[in-house]
């Protein structure tokens, strides 16, 4: 458990991935969530609470799982397939959601794959929706919304530093050439007023006007 939480357990490429992701801070911290298998299913509490109902509250055929909840479940199948979700992953065997996860990741760029983790978080966001508000949502519905985070991250990401950061530039006042005279200009403006002023300098820096 000490190398797991220090990166260098199992799933040590995905915990290095979670927080690289192209997306907001919310949805990484989900896929954090996503990796420890900390998200409450139904199957997650009948193991804390024997009362309670441990069948998918959207299908009822099988107890929720996390990987049953985000990729078995008919409602959730139905989005990942209209996302374009490679088959190959769709219909695999997985155990853990984490496993699922890693294999994702593998085949896709780190752009495509925060999209895949926003389509899980939307998957998951219209469970409760279900569950809560008795409200179900259609599938083009889910997608939209996750399609449309992408759009909302690239107004969220102007906030953020660039990847590569912009070339210093030294801004001053620079010596013209010989026999050359240089006009610095500026203007402002202030409610209807227009005003401006303008220096002109020879290479000796001797204000001419």
């Amino acid at each position: 458990m000490t190398l797991k939480h220090v990166g260098f357990g199992p799933h040590c490429f995905l915990w290095k991935l979670i927080w690289k992701l192209q997306t907001l801070p919310k949805i990484r911290i989900f896929c954090w969530r996503l990796g420890h298998d900390i998200i409450p299913t139904y199957e997650k509490i009948f193991s804390i609470r024997r009362d309670v109902n441990s069948l998918c509250p959207r299908c009822s055929m099988e107890k929720e799982t996390l990987i049953h909840a985000l990729k078995d479940c008919p409602k959730a199948r139905a989005v990942l397939a209209y996302s374009g979700l490679n088959k190959k992953l769709l219909d695999g065997s997985y155990g853990q959601c984490v496993d699922w996860n890693e294999d994702v990741a593998q085949v896709l760029d780190k752009k495509a794959f925060s999209d895949f983790i926003a389509i899980l978080w939307n998957i998951w966001n219209s469970r409760n929706s279900r569950m809560f508000q008795e409200v179900e949502e259609d599938t083009k519905v889910i997608w939209d919304r996750a399609a449309s985070l992408s759009r909302d991250f690239c107004i969220f990401n102007l906030m953020e530093k660039y990847m590569i950061p912009n070339p210093v530039v030294e801004k001053g006042w620079k010596k013209p050439d010989p026999r050359v005279i240089k006009i610095n200009f500026d203007a402002t403006i202030h409610e209807k007023k227009a005003c401006y002023g303008l220096v002109a300098r020879d290479t000796d820096s001797f204000v001419h006007g």
